[in-house]
């Protein structure tokens, strides 16, 4: 019996070392895409930083800073460059795959862990999750899921519920979101207090324990930018605005991006999915492991919560929820293992169940993973938002500016700023905030303007896209402004008009002044007169 269990993890190991190599030459072949706004924001901010420049203070976000100095380390190792910050994803990712393989093996087996960590490579992988792109979710899961591994595997050692706490507190500083993974840790030791027959004492201390390394990333936080006098700066953004963010949607629409989005996930990668459900399904069923089944079915239901903040579901904090559907669907290929395979089948069923289940979404995604060029790749996701064109604009403003020149960015589109390696003339950088019906948009407004007017930046860029601008008709007033302080001051230099998926114009100097876009997505670069 033992050489053929031995034999079967053999073979699921080898299989699922193959997929890990797809979704690897996948990433690799995808290093060079084009940074979108997110990215741009994340690494403007890191350039910034490594220039000693705090966030927050010079360039407002409402994310917290931990993803700021996770972009800035890569940056600094690697480069200051898209082809970097890829790179660092392929490296968290595979990282946090090995990481729930480890949990998947301590909850449940070594044959549900394999499949937990390579079901959530190629599900992290998916275009429907915008999953080649470094969005900050991917970096929240490393830290999240290690300090969750951690906990499980603490048992009475103080130092491990200290360090998993940490853990879980450094993924909340990269997103806010990731409070539900801490209050998952909480529910989980509270479960243990009151499962263990021992004394309260220790269970309590484990609590606090836990309770202290999560919480002292964010004192951290909060002492850093109290001495350096920017508290105020750091509390309007994260938790001001931040709040009157996540309160404007409302409850129907955010329901249909639900629906939309979690349908694209569900289409291009329903087998895992399918094997996630049956992983549901049996846990509640299996005798013994009591425990376990509390563990994934808590950690399933926080990970859910995590993707809601907001009512927005926007596809790419799907990604939270993807580590507890790989450990079910772990769960599920144990099952129907379990269940399908006779004893001259042991082997051949399970490696036929993980071609299977990983081998179709990879099929069905074939063209994006394999063939399609990294621009058109963007496009496809993206439509025509100038994240390529950004390049171009970024490189015609390096070249005809100085170091110390300053930009601003009439829309949403922070990349320019990290391409053309110039600061922004005001701390805003995205449109989207200043347009909001909120509180504090006109003031950010009025903020705006005089920022960009007391800067006299050499470049204005604005971007005549509705994906820039959050809504442009809920005040005419920054339109308004920039119409005349543009004429005034300012002569078109560059106009980039985005045809079609395969066709940008690009006019410069002499060229743009008289040129017409043709296009509703399109690019004026105005220098500023001598």
């Amino acid at each position: 019996m033992q050489p053929r269990i031995n034999s079967q993890k053999t073979c699921l190991l080898l299989m699922a070392g193959i997929f890990l190599g797809v979704v690897v030459l996948v990433r690799l072949r995808l290093l060079g895409l084009p940074l979108e706004r997110d990215e741009g924001e994340y690494a403007y901010m890191a350039q910034q930083l490594l220039q000693g420049v705090l966030p927050y203070t010079e360039a407002h976000s409402m994310k917290f800073p931990g993803i700021f100095f996770v972009y800035a380390g890569v940056l600094a190792i690697f480069g200051q460059n898209p082809v970097a910050i890829h790179l660092s994803l392929l490296l968290v990712n595979l990282a946090t795959a090995v990481l729930l393989f480890l949990l998947g093996r301590n909850l449940l087996s070594a044959s549900a862990g394999i499949v937990a960590g390579v079901s959530f490579a190629v599900l992290s992988l998916s275009p429907a999750l915008q999953g080649v792109w470094a969005n900050s979710e991917h970096f929240v899961l490393l830290p999240a899921v290690g300090g969750i591994l951690l906990l499980r595997m603490a048992r009475d050692q103080p130092a491990r519920f200290f360090f998993s706490g940490l853990l879980l507190g450094c993924a909340l500083l990269i997103k806010q979101h990731a409070i539900f993974f801490c209050l998952f840790g909480m529910m989980y030791l509270g479960s243990r207090v009151v499962t263990q027959s021992q004394s309260f004492k220790k269970p309590f201390l484990n609590i606090g324990l836990f309770a202290a390394g999560g919480l002292a990333p964010v004192i951290f936080t909060a002492f850093l930018y109290g001495v350096t006098g920017n508290f105020s700066d750091f509390w309007f953004c994260t938790i001001q605005y931040a709040s009157e963010y996540v309160s404007m949607a409302s409850p129907s629409p955010g329901f249909e991006n639900f629906k939309y989005n979690f349908a694209q996930i569900l289409e291009s990668n329903f087998p895992i999915l399918w094997l996630s459900l049956i992983g549901l399904a049996s846990v509640a069923w299996r005798k013994g492991v009591g425990r376990e089944y509390l563990f994934l079915i808590g950690f399933f239901a926080c990970s859910f919560l995590a993707i809601t903040p907001g009512l927005y579901f926007r596809s790419h904090y799907f990604l939270l929820w993807m580590p507890a559907l790989s450990l079910l669907a772990g769960a599920g290929f144990e099952s129907l293992v379990s269940r399908l395979s006779s004893s001259r089948l042991k082997t051949v069923i399970p490696v036929a169940i993980l071609t299977l289940v990983l081998g179709l979404p990879v099929l069905m995604q074939k063209e994006f993973f394999f063939t399609l060029p990294v621009i058109k790749a963007t496009r496809l996701i993206y439509g025509l938002n100038p994240f390529a064109e950004s390049l171009e604009i970024a490189k015609y403003i390096r070249e005809h500016s100085q170091k110390n020149d300053k930009v601003a960015v009439l829309g949403s589109e922070p990349q320019i700023y990290f391409y053309s390696d110039r600061k922004s003339a005001t701390r805003h950088l995205y449109m989207y905030p200043l347009m909001e019906k909120h509180t504090y948009a006109r003031q950010m407004q009025v903020e705006m303007m005089q920022e960009i007017e007391g800067a006299q930046p050499t470049f204005v860029v604005v971007a005549n896209l509705s994906g820039s601008w959050a809504s442009p008709e809920s005040s005419p007033m920054l339109q308004d402004w920039a119409q005349d302080y543009l004429n005034s001051e300012y002569e078109i230099s560059g106009v980039v008009d985005i045809l079609s998926h395969e066709e940008t114009v690009y006019k410069w100097d002499k060229q743009a002044s008289n040129y017409i876009p043709r296009s509703k997505y399109f690019l004026m670069i105005y220098k500023r007169q001598t």
